[in-house]
Order: C-alpha cells, then sequence, then structure tokens
C-alpha cells in the first residue's frame, strides 16, 4: 500500500472519529433545545390557567365558553345585589366570534346589563334585581349567539 493511501485512510478515520464525537454533542444539544420548548410551553399553560382563578371570590363565579355558561342558573332575592365574576377561558383562536364572549341581561326591573370579556380574560359586574320572576340571559358574540340554546341561562329572583 502506498505512504499517499495510508495518509488518505488515516485522514478519513479521523474525520469520522471526530464526527462520531461530534453527534452524541448535536444530540444533547438538540434534546436540551427540545426540553426547553417543552418547558417554556408547560409554563405559559399553567400560568394562563392560574389567572383565570376569580378575582372576587366572594362572587358567583360563572365561566363562559364555546359550550356555554357554568353555572346557567343563578338564584337571588328581589333588592339585593348579584356580583358574578364572568371567566372566558377561550383563546382568540376560534373562528366563531375570535373567543369574545357577553352576557346579554333584558329583563324587568334591571334595565340592560350587558358585559363583555375578551379571550383568555375575566370581568366582575353587579346588578340588582328588583322584581321577583324568572330572568333569562345569553350570549349574543359568538357560537350561534342568542339562536343557539347552549348559550342562555337563566336568572330566578324571588
Amino acid at each position: 500500500m502506498s505512504k499517499s493511501k495510508k495518509h488518505k485512510e488515516r485522514v478519513l478515520k479521523t474525520n469520522q472519529n471526530d464526527r462520531a464525537k461530534k453527534l452524541p454533542l448535536k444530540s444533547i444539544l438538540f434534546m436540551v433545545i427540545v426540553i426547553a420548548i417543552f418547558g417554556s410551553a408547560l409554563y405559559l399553560i399553567i400560568s394562563k390557567s392560574a389567572s383565570l382563578d376569580p378575582v372576587d371570590k366572594d362572587a358567583i363565579k360563572m365561566t363562559i365558553t364555546m359550550a356555554g355558561f357554568e353555572p346557567n342558573v343563578i338564584r337571588a332575592k328581589a333588592g339585593q345585589p348579584v356580583t358574578i365574576n364572568l371567566i372566558n377561558p377561550d383563546n382568540s383562536h376560534h373562528t366563531d366570534g375570535g373567543g369574545v364572549h357577553n352576557f346579554i341581561l333584558e329583563s324587568g326591573g334591571l334595565g340592560k346589563v350587558n358585559i363583555t370579556v375578551q379571550p383568555e380574560s375575566q370581568d366582575v359586574f353587579t346588578f340588582t334585581p328588583t322584581l321577583a320572576g324568572e330572568y333569562h340571559w345569553y350570549c349574543d358574540s359568538c357560537c350561534g349567539g342568542r339562536e343557539n340554546p347552549n348559550m342562555h341561562g337563566t336568572l330566578i329572583v324571588a
């Protein structure tokens, strides 16, 4: 075997050894990046969920999603204030209404309550029913709006 052929083989083996040493480093770097990305995503999900805890612990916690209101029945006494902490966990990527929801209550003795809650946010509001009876609220910003039977609720005033 000639000297130049031996030299080429030695250089080839050295290059292969260098590549073999670099491969684990690339794999480790790749895994670190993947873990960092998933860790960041998990942090954002958890922190966003925690931010949707009710801001007013004494208010009635009400969640509005594309599936409707929860709870969808509230009981109150005439002349007593009703405070609702309306929480919208939906995000802005919904194609129907952009994730915006509202609470509209148009009933005797109340005037009109019309509260809009942006995606992934909440609002606290108070109203005072003055007349006994059953009143219906609805969301009219998305999901079929007022026509969707899931997007309704009932206020029962005694």
